[in-house]
């Protein structure tokens, strides 16, 4: 039994459709597609071989989009070999063999001397000797190479961007068009970023596409509670954080990132480095495992790997380890009770719920034709599964990285008895459910005025 998700990010690793097919066999629940890498025709490949092993598994995994967001990052260029102590000059725009080019101004506003840059997540550190309005000489302190499209960070400062720029106006057509479940946000400040993103969605003609936001910086720490009244979702993204805080304050910001999700009733993901040894190697390490561990005690919804399966040697062994690993932790460990902000007559009937099936020990099966219903009860944590009838695929993908959620589509339902009814005998054809078994039954009326729960034991 495993209730926290799974989800992968696609790259080279996962460019053939029999290593997507092997990961959705292993455990993967969502696909994310990194827009900050490759163009709009690898990305409709990526979506086709998803889409395909969803047809051809009878699944439906989540499809992902990752906008680049107001990011800087270094230009094309082919690579410079570095080492301590050696002086490198950044450039604005194009650069000659010996200079490092850099794709926006803002970075050099944003500089003063001493100042401590990151690039490619800390791969590369520098500090700051010298800077003039388009260029600035720094100092390398670690690091062998400098490489191509990577992001550059000044430490402890954040740059005076847009919420979003002209490449993901761009990419956002391609999103709204091709059939994505979610939009991930990048480098979200304030709650305007994401108002900013939803009128653009709304003029795309796709207003309730569903938006996580990723939380990199330091004002999005601070903005967390602003931030979560506006979005869907978080992602807690430890790598850009650790390139701006302390790396011994990250398990403090990480926990206060989540209970402040699970306060709002939002779902949280945890991302970057979960198994990030596996990129080289077909095994986790004993305290990747633990982080794993910390992250479900926590109570996140899901784990997002990234370059472990879009460019690590071993992504289907990711998948497996990692599955293997929540399914033995959600069996000893539970998610710490984090107390609501607000508990409306939903919430209070979800909660219910939840606790009644953990008392008697039961199954909790739905009917719901809208996300919230389901979202509701996935937010209280339950230790059992719970099986979701849905009207559609559509819905049915947004449910799935979702805690302990199990979306089954079900045809013709012309009310909740028949939803109810329908995913009786699905569960039934599945082995899931047989004589003996208890279930926790909830289902609501189509305005959602009235709620009906029953136990029963099924014969």
């Amino acid at each position: 039994m495993r209730l926290a998700k799974i989800m992968v990010t696609a790259g080279p690793s996962t460019s053939d459709y029999s290593v997507i097919r092997e990961m959705i066999s292993a455990g993967a629940d969502a696909f994310r597609i990194n827009m900050s890498h490759g163009d709009p025709k690898q990305w409709s490949q990526f979506l086709d071989l998803i889409n395909k092993a969803n047809e051809e598994l009878g699944v439906m995994v989540t499809r992902i989009a990752d906008l680049e967001g107001p990011r800087i990052r270094l230009g094309e260029f082919s690579g410079l070999d570095v080492a301590p102590d050696q002086q490198v000059t950044f450039r604005y725009g194009s650069a000659n063999e010996k200079e490092v080019p850099v794709d926006n101004r803002a970075f050099f506003m944003a500089l003063k001397r001493g100042d401590r840059v990151l690039v490619d997540d800390g791969k590369v550190v520098l500090t700051v000797e010298n800077v003039e309005r388009e260029s600035a000489t720094l100092r390398v302190v670690s690091g062998s190479r400098l490489e191509p499209r990577k992001g550059v960070v000044v430490a402890g400062k954040e740059y005076d961007l847009p919420p979003l720029t002209e490449k993901d106006m761009q990419d956002l057509k391609f999103i709204t068009s091709a059939g994505f479940d979610y939009i991930m946000a990048s480098f979200v400040r304030d709650a305007r970023h994401i108002e900013v993103l939803r009128k653009v969605l709304k003029d795309l003609g796709a207003p309730n596409m569903k938006v996580l936001a990723k939380i990199e910086t330091p004002s999005g720490v601070r903005n967390i509670d602003s931030i979560l009244d506006v979005v869907d979702g978080i992602v807690v993204a430890r790598g850009d954080l650790g390139m701006h805080f302390p790396l011994e304050d990250i398990p403090v910001i990480q926990r206060r990132l989540i209970e402040a999700a699970r306060r709002k009733l939002k779902p949280v993901f945890l991302a970057t480095e979960i198994f990030m040894s596996m990129i080289e190697r077909p095994l986790p390490t004993r305290g990747e495992i633990s982080d794993v561990y910390a992250g479900i005690e926590e109570g996140v919804d899901g784990f997002l790997v990234t370059s472990e399966t879009s460019i690590g040697r071993y992504p289907v062994e990711v998948v497996s380890w990692l599955s293997r690993v929540i399914e033995e932790a959600n069996k000893n460990v539970r998610p710490r009770r984090v107390e609501p902000e607000v508990l409306d007559l939903d919430a209070r009937i979800s909660r219910g719920v939840v606790e009644m099936a953990q008392s008697v020990g039961a199954s909790i099966v739905a009917y719901a034709a809208d996300y919230d219903a389901a979202r509701l009860i996935a937010t209280f944590r339950p230790q059992a599964p719970v099986y979701v009838g849905v009207p559609n695929d559509a819905l049915a993908r947004l449910l799935g990285v979702l805690w302990g959620i199990n979306a089954i589509v079900v045809d013709n339902a012309k009310s909740e008895e028949e939803g109810l009814a329908a995913m009786e005998s699905k569960l039934r054809s599945m082995g899931i459910m047989g004589p003996g078994s208890l279930v926790v039954e909830l289902s609501w009326s189509p305005d959602r005025s009235t709620a009906i729960v029953r136990v029963r034991q099924v014969f």
